[in-house]
């Protein structure tokens, strides 16, 4: 999709502009409580041990980075040193066998992704241990998706040869913006001929994927300077890319404070940044997947939406036939055995905790027969761009789904008027331009969204 198949209005742009999930879960964290603990997480993996043929997905948080880059939402702890780094890796094993002894026969990965932080930050041997953690434990299954993310100034090419032995087959490499000035701001020193090597090297001895991110919306980013860097990553031909709008929530991370002396990007102009990469990446033969992701035609993920069978879960898009996960390591989140529960966000606390024998939840939730309804619609939409409320039924084994969802059905008649989406008497789909738009279209069916209203401001990112 270019952009010469819409038009980005303005006035629609700012009405559009507000708050909202990105729906990596429903329902979203802020609605998680903190009752629940790690008796309940460890009910939850012995419900989901029951299913010991069905593959699970994992997801292991490696916090560690060398510097802090300013714009950072994730969970990051900033060292330079060695036994810091090996005191976690200690309680990561012990936290493994807590989790797997209650899986039981349940060890089967479709799916594995080391995420932080910056996971290249751990050296080649700690690299081989956290990989020996998993392979002792589970078995990664033939076709697997295995994938870690990177950071290209401080990845190696011994790092990359050491993964390629370990078995991972894709890497996704934070660049976000090649801009010096801007780069200098945001305290991130990669070089373009840095990125181009690092891509270069994983492609030459055989990583199948290449994914890197950008974010639009960062101080003193503009369209000239923003659109040089998308010129140069079309240029590079990632399969894959990752285009995220900027989320600034000082209230959330004390770090991104320093970035308000310098002149932000207003919510058109973000747009704009957002519109031009979707006309740049177009015209380089990427297509629009949902949300923010890009893929070439012949890429997995591309092929996968063709097919009906995309899934998203909390580490965004994937092609694993796997609909539960075990997140390991600080700060992680787990969806297994009908609930969500996340781990203490503290390396201290975590460590405290898994030093007492217990898994450190912090809060979680088991979901209601309700929210995994409404969990299903908005996975259909944002993955199928689709719903079908008589496939809907049969899968639910239920037969009133056109009256119980009648005020959404409502409510997207605006959506429809906007070229969003096009809707039925029992089915709704995803139009291309939706497809840059799909926060709102699963907004319609977050019930827990429509009884907070004002609070979203301090609870989620923008929406453009």
């Amino acid at each position: 999709m270019k952009s010469a198949d819409f038009e980005l209005d303005d006035a629609l742009l700012l009405d559009l502009s507000g708050p909202g999930p990105r729906y990596t879960s429903y329902p979203t964290v802020p609605e998680w409580n903190e009752a629940f603990g790690s008796n309940d997480a460890l009910e939850a993996i012995e419900r989901a041990s029951e299913r010991p043929d069905e593959p699970l997905s994992l997801y292991v948080h490696l916090p560690f980075c060398g510097r802090m880059c300013l714009f950072c939402g994730c969970t990051v702890e900033i060292t330079k040193r060695r036994d810091r780094v090996e005191r976690y890796l200690g309680a990561l094993e012990r936290e493994f066998e807590l989790v797997s002894q209650r899986l039981g026969a349940r060890k089967k990965l479709a799916q594995l992704h080391w995420g932080g932080g910056t996971p290249t930050h751990l050296d080649p041997g700690q690299l081989q241990r956290v990989f020996g953690m998993i392979s002792s434990r589970f078995e990664i299954l033939p076709g697997a998706e295995v994938s870690l993310e990177a950071h290209p100034h401080v990845t190696t090419f011994e790092q990359i040869d050491v993964l390629k032995k370990l078995g991972f087959n894709r890497i996704s490499m934070g660049v976000q913006d090649l801009d010096p000035h801007v780069q200098k701001i945001i305290h991130r020193d990669q070089t373009t001929e840095e990125t181009v090597n690092l891509v270069a090297y994983a492609r030459k001895v055989g990583f199948e994927g290449v994914n890197l991110d950008l974010l639009y919306g960062l101080p003193e980013q503009n369209e000239r300077t923003f659109g040089s860097t998308l010129d140069i990553i079309a240029s590079i031909r990632p399969d894959r890319l990752a285009v995220y709008g900027y989320a600034h929530v000082p209230w959330h991370k004390e770090a991104q404070r320093s970035l308000e002396q310098y002149t932000m990007p207003t919510p058109v102009e973000r747009a704009r940044l957002f519109g031009l990469s979707i006309e740049k990446l177009g015209a380089a033969g990427y297509e629009v997947i949902g949300l923010d992701h890009f893929a070439l035609p012949t890429d997995a993920l591309y092929l996968a939406i063709e097919r009906g069978i995309l899934h998203r879960n909390f580490m965004g898009y994937t092609t694993a036939p796997a609909e539960q996960m075990i997140a390991l390591g600080m700060s992680s989140i787990s969806d297994v055995g009908n609930a969500f529960f996340q781990n203490a966000r503290t390396t201290e606390e975590y460590e405290a905790r898994i030093g007492k024998g217990e898994l450190p939840i912090v809060r979680g939730m088991v979901r209601s027969a309700e929210d995994d309804l409404r969990r299903a619609v908005i996975q259909d939409v944002m993955c199928r761009m689709r719903l079908d409320l008589d496939e809907l039924e049969v899968r639910f084994r239920r037969r009133d789904l056109a009256a119980h969802f009648a005020s959404e059905w409502k409510e997207l008649e605006r959506f429809q008027k906007l070229g969003f989406c096009t809707v039925g008497p029992r089915r709704l789909d995803v139009t291309p331009k939706g497809r840059l738009f799909l926060r709102h279209l699963a907004m319609v069916f977050d019930a827990y969204l429509k009884n907070k209203p004002k609070s979203g401001e301090e609870r989620f990112s923008r929406t453009v």
